[in-house]
């Protein structure tokens, strides 16, 4: 027989330097679970919470989450919209200098059936509940009549002859009634 290392067989089993055993010994859980046949779902809060990375986002997202929902709900408090007759209305309290005014800004749908015709508007300033007892006053009612026409877009301003934080705005025709609930913007 020759020395020569051509002689082996070349279809011998190949040599391992180490064994897949040893090596799991070493992986983690997950990789022991998955070789194993069982696999392990993460819970929720894992996958969320597994990364510093991971932790930024969620919370950011929740951040500008909690942000636009709190301007959502502040800038509704401020204007209210409301549809009225088919109409679309922003209604909102505001004030000029020492003036308080109530400002309504009519447009109309885009498609459909929407009210054209006089409109009776009354506001007063919602009074503080009074103490067993004690006789409620007479709240201050002011009322105004504006005529809505078929122009897309319309705007009123009305002066208010009192003062307030919070008032109820009440519309009326002849078909239908509808009320809001304003608080005045600082």
């Amino acid at each position: 027989m020759s020395d020569n290392k051509n002689d082996e067989d070349p279809y011998k089993d190949p040599v391992f330097y180490y064994s897949r055993e040893r090596r799991l010994k070493r992986a983690s859980q997950r990789v022991q679970a998955l070789y194993d046949g069982k696999s392990i779902r993460p819970s929720l809060s894992k996958s969320l919470f597994a990364t510093k990375g991971n932790v930024l986002v969620f919370i950011s997202i929740f951040l500008v989450f909690a942000f636009v929902m709190g301007n959502r709900f502040s800038g509704r408090a401020r204007e209210q919209g409301i549809r009225f007759g088919g109409n679309n209305l922003a209604v909102t309290v505001f004030s000029i200098e020492e003036t308080q005014f109530l400002g309504i800004v009519k447009t109309i749908p885009a498609s459909g059936e929407f009210y054209t015709g006089p409109v009776d508007i009354a506001v007063s300033p919602v009074l503080p509940r009074s103490k067993e007892g004690e006789e409620q006053p007479l709240p201050k009612i002011y009322t105004h009549r504006v005529v809505f026409s078929s122009i897309e877009s319309e705007t009123y301003r009305l002066s208010l002859p009192f003062e307030g934080n919070d008032f109820l705005v009440l519309f009326s025709t002849e078909h239908e009634q509808r009320s809001v609930r304003l608080r005045a913007n600082s």
